[in-house]
């Protein structure tokens, strides 16, 4: 290949090397370094499946075309390469009136270039995105964001349809550099400067359901056997034997849609001399070098006309700018902080966490630094810097089990940090403490959406085997709680308008595990048998995301809109003084919930005029709702969101589901007697029967 020459200023004509095109196994290596699929002793666990965004541009292009490569490389390199499926999204942004002609000519490229759908069972799908009614979208002042947020939601929605839970994208280093720079104009500092992450959760997808957290519960994999099972129904079959776990209803969410960008460490040159080598044509869109359209296109124009100062833009493909090596050492320092706040997670110890509620209950380690030889090597004031950093992150994700949120800032959990960790008081000189510090621990306050409260920690407690208890708070355990609603703002609200009829098929189907004699009792079912009641098919529900905490699927077979909202203390003063003879055994279930506030965070299914129907997630029904007929009664099904717990807990813990914490259930208002959970150490979960 044909080195390019270029004029210095001191008159000589140096050789300007042209970038080299990637090899696959270098690719390889790459993806791999962020992408974990289920791994064998012999090699990859196939067939497994692949979802690539292509655009046709160089970077997207380059990307398919690397895949196709690998999985050509043999089992020299990893065995099972060769039976990875890959599907590939084309968007169709619908922002031009030749954007779907130009959809159609990136399929063709792939199909007469690399037969990616003649060689798999998986074929190129255009994805259209849907703009409102009546919206100019090049005219709208947020263009860019909003076609970012309908282009992942599109994207997210179909991976979860195809079942495939990681999605890689074409961004290479040019688009870190450039989102650096863009941060730096919009005044980030410190973390903000760390660039684009190689592996996350896909983003702008929080409430849709598949695509965020959620959708994974077809499937169990087993802690004694990474092996993937599914059953016929949601009762544990007899002829399946342990320790194989089957399909059946779960407490939890899990799932979600990854993406990956494995392309980060190559520049775009080297790009498209992969594509150049390959014989392979790539187009260009025009938006993205109109420096007029957004900043990102203006700081690309600086970047390509090299009109930036070398130490923002080396202007080399081979030689990093000082920004880019600021911004590397940021992201890894970014890295190691999460590592030791994960390896302080695995050391906390849950004494109880009950999903009807979020009501939580932790004992955390007395320093949030787990183990770190380079800690030690740093002064004094340095290390109470890196405590508070690896100990907002911790803090955090303790948080992130209980709260609505789903980006809650560090910087809003300095108080909570400083309230959690004693020894950051201790360790700490004057004058050091954030705002809102002062005198002894706060022993309870809010952040991020929870309520968390310092109690004392039972004396007959001891720690779980393999922890160390010189680690944790000898002496107090941490309550954390949703916080309660602010009068001031809009409850959490989700509209379940009427589930339509399925015409087509008179009988009565399964829609996603909700049947029409689900959450009816056995001598409702025989009444029904006895007076030949109909039974209609519906059309399946969405699954909503209410107030970032349950997922909730609700089945309206009423005429009327109903909603999902919070047990507020009207709502519940109408039940309670309504008479109702369940109303013991409902106090008892609101009791067993914990700190009285936690009652009103609890969803509560109610109809049109503001009446409670039922609670959900603990299994009560008012008599409004036993008063409708029963072809008329909601159901629904209920999932806390995904929780991650610690590993060491999760092993060496019993997590019971079917239960509730009064030991009954009522299924449209008929008793069903359930066995009280037991008192098991490490953490407790209880959730309703759903």
């Amino acid at each position: 290949m044909k080195s390019g020459l270029s004029m210095s200023l001191d008159g000589f004509v140096h050789s300007k090397p042209s970038p080299v095109p990637i090899q696959p196994a270098r690719f390889l290596k790459s993806l791999l370094k962020i992408w974990r699929p289920p791994m064998s002793s012999n090699g990859l666990s196939g067939p497994l499946k692949l979802a690539l965004a292509v655009s046709g541009g160089a970077d997207s292009m380059a990307l398919a075309t690397l895949c196709h490569q690998i999985r050509k490389l043999g089992d020299a390199h990893l065995s099972g390469l060769s039976d990875i499926r890959l599907q590939v999204f084309i968007v169709d942004h619908k922002a031009r009136t030749e954007s779907t002609r130009e959809a159609m000519q990136v399929v063709k490229f792939l199909d007469k270039y690399l037969g990616l759908s003649k060689e798999s069972e998986l074929k190129t799908r255009i994805l259209p995105l849907k703009w409102p009614p009546g919206a100019v979208p090049s005219e709208l002042p947020d263009f860019e964001t909003e076609a970012r947020r309908l282009r992942y939601q599109a994207l997210g929605i179909a991976c979860y349809e195809a079942k495939i839970p990681t999605l890689l994208l074409g961004h290479h280093r040019a688009d870190g550099n450039e989102t650096v720079l863009m941060r730096l104009v919009s005044g980030y500092r410190g973390e903000g400067l760390r660039g684009i992450s190689e592996e996350r959760e896909i983003p702008y997808c929080k409430g849709v359901y598949g695509a965020s957290q959620s959708g994974g519960r077809d499937y169990v994999v087993t802690r004694e056997e990474n092996q993937l099972v599914k059953a016929q129904d949601t009762n544990v079959r007899e002829e399946i034997l342990e320790p194989v776990e089957v399909y059946r209803e779960q407490g939890f969410e899990y799932g979600g849609v990854k993406i990956c960008r494995p392309l980060m460490d190559y520049s775009k040159q080297e790009l498209e001399a992969t594509l150049e080598e390959a014989g392979i044509p790539w187009v260009t869109d025009p938006t993205n070098h109109d420096p007029k359209l957004s900043i990102r296109n203006t700081i690309r124009y600086l970047m390509q006309r090299r009109l930036l100062p070398k130490a923002l833009d080396s202007g080399s493909h081979q030689v990093p700018s000082a920004l880019t090596m600021a911004a590397s050492n940021i992201r890894r320092n970014y890295q190691r902080r999460n590592e030791q706040a994960a390896l302080s997670y695995q050391a906390c110890d849950i004494i109880s966490f009950d999903a009807r509620s979020g009501h939580f209950q932790v004992r955390i380690p007395n320093s949030p630094v787990h183990s770190d030889p380079e800690f030690h090597l740093l002064p004094g004031y340095q290390q109470l810097t890196e405590m508070e950093h690896i100990g907002a992150r911790l803090v955090r994700m303790l948080f992130n089990i209980v709260s609505p949120r789903n980006d809650i800032s560090l910087q809003t959990l300095k108080v909570a940090t400083w309230a959690m960790f004693g020894n950051l008081q201790k360790d700490s000189p004057p004058g050091s403490r954030p705002v809102g510090v002062t005198g002894p621990r706060p022993s309870k306050c809010t952040a991020g959406g929870v309520l968390y409260e310092r109690i004392e920690k039972p004396s007959e407690d001891t720690p779980l085997p393999g922890v160390q208890p010189v680690l944790l708070d000898p002496d107090h355990i941490w309550c954390l709680t949703r916080e309660s609603y602010n009068k001031q703002l809009a409850e959490p609200t989700c509209i379940v308008p009427p589930t339509t009829p399925n015409e087509r098929s008179p009988a009565a189907t399964r829609v996603s595990g909700i049947t029409a004699d689900s959450q009816i009792s056995t001598r409702a079912k025989q009444r029904r048998r006895k007076t030949g009641v109909n039974q209609t098919a519906f059309h399946e529900p969405e699954w909503q995301l209410w107030d970032g905490r349950y997922w909730i699927q609700v089945l309206n077979p009423t005429d009327t809109i109903l909603k999902i909202c919070p047990l507020s203390p009207d709502r519940l003063l109408r039940v309670v003084t309504g008479g109702d003879k369940l109303l013991p055994r409902l106090k008892k279930a609101l009791r067993s919930l914990g700190p009285p506030h936690v009652r009103y965070t609890l969803p509560a299914i109610v109809d049109g005029e503001d009446r409670v129907l039922a609670l959900p997630t603990v299994d009560f029904v008012s008599p409004t709702f036993r008063a409708l007929a029963e072809d008329r009664r909601p159901r629904w099904r209920v999932r806390y969101k995904r929780v991650v717990f610690p590993k060491m807990v999760r092993e060496e813990s019993e997590v019971r589901e079917g239960s509730g914490g009064t030991g009954e259930v009522f299924e449209n208002g008929e008793e069903k007697e359930l066995a009280e959970p037991k008192g098991t150490r490490g953490i407790l979960v209880w959730m309703s029967q759903l």
